[in-house]
């Protein structure tokens, strides 16, 4: 194993992305830790899924000569660009380099007074190696002061799989940001390569990059920095939250409380409350200002203090115009005329409702889904706990149904018509679910997602009851976690957006992975587990397409939270996703 810590597929992927349970754990197989020392993992896995010895030893090496090459490669040459050394990158091409780079005939361009965006795609230039470095150099020279230059390996594979000492054939993206006369700028160069055997030897010697073909070139420049940290200036106290960067006492946790938003009391001004499980007040309730700035209202308000509180949402229960405030499984406070908030729990059976299937990883939408003119209440569970019957391709919780379809029969009063109204979802471990009219009739439909497997479409039949179907024949939903829905191609069809998890390391195991191995739907769910965020285009009737442009969807780390929002008032919606697990450096961010 060329004197390196082993992993199996899974020590090399599933920290990223779950394939790994698929690919690796068969019965009881050795799994490495990083000492090198030899554990054993408890997972039950079908034995008609077992991956033969020689081809996960083919998986572990392909991934070893990634690292060796981003390790001694790809990091010499990001040296070099940076620093500007011509003579450096001459030595990497072999003397029969050859080279295409992108014209601009066929380009994509958007530009305003503050920011400029370019996109040119295809191959037709040919360049020799000295040219090929010039071209380099040239995208260098965009930035002033050393920028920071990044490749990242989608690819990587041998051309023969019976010849490792060959040569190797993959993907790569490079990735070069930093400002230009004070103005931040990136280009993002996507490119397949042909080297010789990423072996260090071979990258320490000279000539090792044979063949370069640029696919794509991005390109983007603007007046400052699009977003920017205002929270304490505004009045948000980002002291009295919980932060795994600063924290001295505990462990870092995953989750922190959540965001929510509401104009409770509709003076056109938008407010913000805030929960933190994890202090002692753990509600902040923020009211908006004409100036664009917060007062914490949580106590004028009369909001208690509810230890623990982290799920919540705003809902006008009781009909009368104005959004209480449900904190879900716990308390149910009714709003009145914006003034105050006052505690309706008991006048409500609500909390009792929620309680009866669990608050764990709890969620909740609303919708007035039989269109009687009540505001309901649609309640999505992430059950990780009771996950993992079975194996990680087929992942299903142990309850019957996670979700709750909680109809308002007046009053602040509810009624639980899951089972009846067909609504809740399958086994699935959903973060979330999002109301929209797939199928133009007027009636609200809902998307489910879910971490381990496919999302399901519920349509509304008009009569109370929903008929579920895929989003999608080839939908790539898998470690979904966050969910928007809007019109982005201005069409008048409502389409869906899911930010899942994404993995350099798992597409490239998948495409490694020989074929013979497994039938056509295991390799399908297998490739769906690693291939990341997906923006699902409505072309009417409930028929939705995936978008053809998959990198720049996909890729988007570990997916969380999601939002369509018109960004730049363009007319268009943009999409805005949150990624990340739990980094080890703040500088370092996992997503």
């Amino acid at each position: 194993m060329r004197g390196r810590v082993i992993y199996t597929v899974v020590g090399v992927v599933a920290i990223t992305s779950c394939v790994a349970a698929s690919l690796l754990y068969r019965g009881r197989s050795p799994v490495f830790d990083d000492s090198g020392s030899e554990t054993q993992a408890n997972v039950t896995i079908e034995s008609s899924l077992y991956l033969p010895d020689d081809e996960r030893e083919f998986l572990w090496e392909c991934e070893h000569h990634g690292n060796v090459l981003s390790e001694y490669g790809w990091r010499a040459i990001s040296k070099a660009i940076q620093q500007r050394q011509g003579d450096e990158l001459v030595k990497t091409l072999a003397a029969d380099f050859r080279g295409s780079v992108t014209e601009p005939h066929a380009e994509t361009r958007f530009e305003n007074d503050f920011i400029s965006l370019h996109r040119s795609v295809g191959t037709t230039h040919e360049l020799h190696r000295f040219e090929f470095i010039e071209w380099l150099l040239t995208l260098r020279s965009a930035f002033d002061s050393a920028p920071v230059v990044q490749f990242a390996t989608l690819s990587l594979a041998p051309t023969s799989r019976s010849d490792l000492a060959g040569d190797w054939n993959g993907r790569c993206r490079l990735r070069i940001s930093g400002r230009h006369e004070q103005q931040p700028r990136e280009i993002v160069v996507a490119f397949n390569f042909t080297i010789s055997e990423p072996q260090r030897e071979n990258l320490d010697a000279e000539g090792w990059w044979s063949n370069c073909e640029v696919t794509q070139i991005d390109s983007a420049k603007s007046q400052d920095v699009l977003m920017r940290e205002v929270a304490a200036e505004r009045g948000l106290l980002l002291s009295t939250l919980h932060d795994n960067w600063t924290t001295t006492t505990g462990s870092r946790v995953v989750g922190t409380g959540g965001i929510y938003l509401c104009d409770f009391n509709r003076d056109g001004y938008t407010d913000v409350l805030v929960t933190e499980p994890l202090s002692i007040r753990s509600t902040f309730l923020y009211r908006g200002l004409p100036d664009g700035r917060f007062e914490d209202a949580t106590y004028d308000l009369r909001l208690p203090t509810l230890p623990g509180a982290d799920h919540a949402l705003f809902a006008d229960i009781d009909n009368d115009g104005w959004e209480d405030l449900i904190f879900l499984g716990r308390a149910v406070f009714r709003n009145d005329s914006g003034a105050k908030f006052q505690d309706a729990t008991r006048a409500s059976n609500l909390t009792q409702l929620i309680i009866a299937g669990e608050i764990e990883g709890i969620s909740g939408t609303v919708v007035d889904y039989d269109r009687d003119g009540l505001i309901d209440i649609y309640i999505t569970r992430a059950d990780v706990s009771q996950f993992n019957q079975g194996s990680w391709i087929d992942g299903k919780s142990g309850a019957a149904e996670n979700n709750q379809l909680l109809r308002n029969t007046g009053n602040g009063m509810f009624e639980d018509v899951t089972k009846a109204a067909g609504a809740g979802g399958g086994q699935r471990s959903a973060f979330t679910a999002n109301w929209l009219d797939a199928n133009d009739d007027g009636w609200p439909d809902v998307y489910v997602i879910h971490e381990f497997g496919a999302g399901a479409l519920l349509v509304n039949q008009q009569d109370g009851t929903f008929a579920q179907q895929q989003v999608a024949e080839h939908s790539d939903d898998f470690g979904s976690m966050g969910l928007a829905s809007g019109d982005v191609d201005n069409d008048g069809n409502i389409d869906v957006y899911v930010s899942n998890m994404y993995s350099k390391a798992g597409n490239r195991v998948m495409d490694n992975l020989s074929s013979k191995f497994y039938d056509t739907t295991t390799m399908a769910k297998l490739r769906r587990m690693v291939a990341g965020s997906q923006l699902h285009i409505n072309q009417g009737d409930c028929k939705f397409d995936p978008t053809e442009n998959r990198d720049d969807i996909a890729a988007v780390g570990w997916g969380w939270g999601s939002r369509l929002v018109d960004l730049n008032n363009d007319g268009w919606l943009d999409i805005h996703a949150t990624c990340g697990f739990m980094s080890k450096e703040r500088a370092k961010p996992d997503g």
